[in-house]
């Protein structure tokens, strides 16, 4: 039986790509930057999902270049890179990663008050 395709298409942990991998046939774009366009619309070629950063963008043209994708995920908290309305056209779910800064954002707020409190940005 053929497994689904899915495209991770910036570095990420190994364990997520090995969480994945029971399930999926992977592939993985291992560099620093994003794909070219003409790249990630080759690499995406029969692939039902495809794991993606803000900077990667998912818009009609790209999903009319992919008719097997199945499902976008955006590894950030924002979906501005991905043209919903034309991933619901299509039948494509579009997915995003809320809460992944939440603990970032608490431990900001916290540094900034301890800042604040203790005049360090006083010249």
């Amino acid at each position: 039986m053929n497994r689904p395709a899915v495209l991770v298409a910036r570095r990420v942990f190994p364990d997520v790509v090995d969480r994945l991998r029971e399930a999926f046939d992977v592939r993985t774009h291992e560099g620093e930057s994003p794909l070219p366009r003409p790249e990630l619309t080759a690499a995406l070629q029969g692939c039902a999902g495809a794991f993606v950063t803000g900077t990667e963008p998912i818009d009609a043209a790209l999903l009319d270049a992919c008719p097997s994708l199945k499902v976008v995920s955006t590894m950030a908290v924002g979906y501005n890179n991905i043209d919903v309305a034309a991933c619901t056209a299509r039948g494509v779910l579009a997915t995003n990663a809320p809460g992944v800064l939440t603990e970032t954002t608490a431990d900001f707020g916290f540094a900034l008050m301890m800042a604040a409190a203790r005049r360090i940005s006083e010249v």
